[in-house]
């Protein structure tokens, strides 16, 4: 399985030798399934060719793009092909960013999946019954679970009866009806707490029997407490809908991305008056060259056209020869790939924004490990430096798409 946190990219981006990649539209037509196939092929291929990708790569992307996404609804498909190898075969479920999008050269495209994926997360689905329950950890960069915790509490006397039965109903029997249920609870809110802990997940989503819930809940630690969400259905019962489920969970994870981003770019306007941040195209440039970029926000619609110089170590990328410091060149490559690519190897972060959200001819802007003031500029009031304003993004909680253009890269 990929992984697609900054240690995982990183390992992709040092592997030699130029690589292709492919951004394919692969949302299913369901008139005319073989027709939409026939010309996905074709067009890819075509596409693949005109950007000087050999046919080793061409083909094995042909066919993994014919690979049952497994899903449905609207997706692409991001493919990262290395002479004939896969790197990356993901599907990225949501609208599109557009119908094609291929590249070839020393640096791969990773902009659909930045977009898609702003940054990997882990989080708890925990679905419970009064006998027990199911615990399984996600991960935003893996489609499927990373692993999966049954917990099965005792079943005695686990049902509460009518009083028509005198000797059942008596007070002592309900009390320890209840007790069998806390005790079930404890155990799901013990393995809970573990995997919270342990994953440093960023969510809890806990479903299942409203008195389970109510019982699982007060059990459960402060850790864990602080990142939790109760969803009030119930998803255990065969048969049972998990389209709710499902709809409240993309809603909180929506949520995190885009509150994480609010502050971001609120911490972007407050770093202009004490040398934390940059918003100017080449100072990002130089602050990369630095490692000294802690995030690093792209608005890809703005970004210059012209390229930069990959290297093959540090200090990662170049506007000029002159700059590379006797590392060596791997070629040159759209400005974007190539800032991208040097903020993962120097372990940044990397936000996709949309041009709004900057201000004005602003393509891409940084927030610094460290001052590129003096000291003594940095204890300067803040109000006394001037710095343009940051749109705010308020309370949103979905990240804005943009439909790139349908072409191939020249």
């Amino acid at each position: 399985m990929a992984d697609f946190g900054n240690e995982g990219l990183a390992e992709l981006f040092r592997r030699p030798g130029s690589v292709s990649s492919a951004y394919v539209d692969v949302t299913q037509d369901a008139q005319n399934p073989r027709r939409t196939s026939a010309l996905r092929q074709r067009t890819l291929r075509e596409a693949l060719t005109a950007a000087g990708a050999p046919e080793i790569d061409a083909s094995t992307i042909i066919e993994l793009s014919e690979e049952p996404p497994g899903v449905g609804g609207p997706m692409g498909r991001l493919m990262v092909v290395r002479q004939g190898v896969a790197e990356i075969n993901e599907v990225l479920s949501g609208e599109p960013l557009g119908d094609l999008l291929v590249s070839y050269g020393p640096v791969p495209n990773l902009m659909p999946l930045l977009i898609h994926r702003p940054r990997d997360l882990s989080y708890v689905v925990a679905e419970v019954g009064r006998d027990g329950g199911e615990i399984t950890l996600y991960r935003l960069s893996r489609p499927h679970p990373v692993s999966r915790v049954k917990v099965e509490g005792d079943t005695e006397f686990l049902t509460k009866v009518g009083s028509e039965d005198d000797f059942l109903a008596n007070g002592r029997y309900q009390h320890h009806t209840e007790e069998v249920w806390k005790r079930n609870e404890g155990q799901i809110a013990a393995a809970i707490d573990e995997i919270v802990q342990d994953s440093k997940a960023e969510l809890l989503v806990l479903t299942g029997d409203v008195r389970a819930r109510q019982l699982l809940v007060d059990q459960l630690s402060p850790v864990s407490r602080e990142v939790l969400h109760v969803v009030p259905t119930n998803t255990r019962p065969g048969g049972a809908t998990q389209e709710e489920l499902e709809t409240d969970l993309n809603r909180h994870l929506a949520a995190i991305l885009a509150r994480e981003e609010h502050d971001v770019l609120e911490r972007l306007g407050t770093g202009q008056g004490s040398g934390l941040s940059e918003m100017d195209f080449a100072a990002v440039v130089r602050a990369l060259q630095q490692s000294q970029v802690d995030v690093l926000l792209l608005a890809p619609d703005r970004t210059p056209a012209e390229t930069l110089i990959a290297l093959d170590r540090e200090p990662w990328l170049a506007a000029t020869s002159a700059e590379a410091l006797g590392a060596g060149e791997l070629g040159s490559v759209p400005a974007a790939d190539a800032l991208v690519r040097a903020a993962i190897l120097t372990d940044a972060r990397v936000i996709v924004v949309s041009a709004g959200e900057l201000p004005v001819e602003t393509s891409a802007a940084a927030l610094l490990r460290w001052s590129t003031l003096p000291s003594s500029a940095e204890a300067a009031p803040a109000e006394e430096s001037e710095r343009p304003a940051v749109p705010s993004r308020g309370d949103a909680v979905t990240f804005p798409r943009r439909r790139a253009t349908s072409r191939p890269e020249e």
